[in-house]
């Protein structure tokens, strides 16, 4: 039996997100307003920008109080410092204060003093958290989840529409795949993953039966001075972009653990490589020469 792919549409997280179910219309249209939501919620907890949101009450505090939080956050941090321990201190979640001297929409570098006075704000290891509270000792001090915000959301989505018995469907959180469940006739669903020199492209399509898909890569956001490609993705220990990948798309059960994946080895660089072969997961890595490293 062929059954119609119902889509659902709406903008969160700066991204255009998408739903693909299969399944009775009047249920799948209420569960793609439920997951929305879900998406939604994690979107006001979490976002940078939002004034009221619980992040940004954290950062407000910085250097003044503890803040309390709910277990979720509790769980996300864990999660943030098991990828810092992961790589080697690269994946910090205080280094989003970066991006208030690197603008990739002007033509200009900032200064090398400009980033140094960012750098000792960049300390992971010195806040102080567990189930209940969180402190960031330094004023100015800020954390930002945005490296894994959207995949969590995705999988979060996922969990709705599971416990309302949809089967059969696809989240697409601004590139971030998670799979609710294999179509209806078992074809899969097919994804393309961009060619990060023409990104309106895909360079390769695999198909999804289950799990996730996420990519990380140099053509989100950058600018480019003197023929050089500076991307959005900014190395912890030194404040400068990573220069090696041009992008990285990891398959694995799960967008968190998928993108997570993904940009740990941009960050890693050169030994990234390895070090994702060692993960279990499917994934296809291009360098900014162009090569292809693929283990699908």
């Amino acid at each position: 039996m062929v059954m119609n792919v119902y889509q659902h549409n709406f903008t969160a997280m700066a991204s255009p997100c998408q739903f693909l179910v299969q399944g009775d219309d009047h249920i799948v249209r209420q569960a793609c307003l439920k997951a929305q939501a879900e998406v939604q919620r994690i979107e006001h907890k979490y976002s940078r920008y939002r004034e009221q949101s619980l992040l940004q009450t954290i950062n407000k505090n910085a250097g003044i109080q503890a803040t309390s939080i709910d277990l979720e956050t509790a769980g996300l941090l864990n999660y943030a410092n098991m990828c810092y321990q992961q790589s080697q201190g690269e994946f910090d979640i205080t280094s989003g204060i970066l991006r208030q001297v690197w603008d990739f929409k002007s033509q200009t570098l900032p200064s090398q003093e400009a980033i140094n006075k960012c750098l000792p704000l960049i300390d992971w290891p010195s806040v102080e958290w567990d189930q209940g509270q969180i402190f960031l000792p330094k004023r100015h001090m800020e954390i930002d989840f945005g490296g894994f915000g959207k995949e969590y959301a995705a999988d979060k989505a996922a969990e709705v529409f599971q416990s309302l018995g949809i089967k059969h469907g696809l989240i697409d959180l601004g590139g971030d795949i998670r799979i609710i469940g294999d179509k209806c006739d078992q074809s899969g669903w097919q994804i393309g993953i961009r060619n990060p020199q023409q990104p309106e492209q895909a360079i390769q399509t695999v198909t999804l039966h289950g799990g996730a898909m996420a990519t990380s890569g140099n053509y989100e956001r950058f600018t480019i001075i003197n023929h050089r490609r500076y991307c959005h993705l900014l190395k912890a220990n030194s404040g400068w972009p990573i220069n090696y990948w041009a992008s990285v798309t990891v398959l694995a059960p799960q967008c968190l653990v998928a993108g997570s994946l993904a940009t740990l080895c941009m960050l890693i660089e050169k030994p990234g490589y390895s070090w994702l072969t060692q993960q279990n997961v499917g994934f296809v890595a291009i360098n900014i020469d162009g090569e292809q490293f693929t283990q699908l």
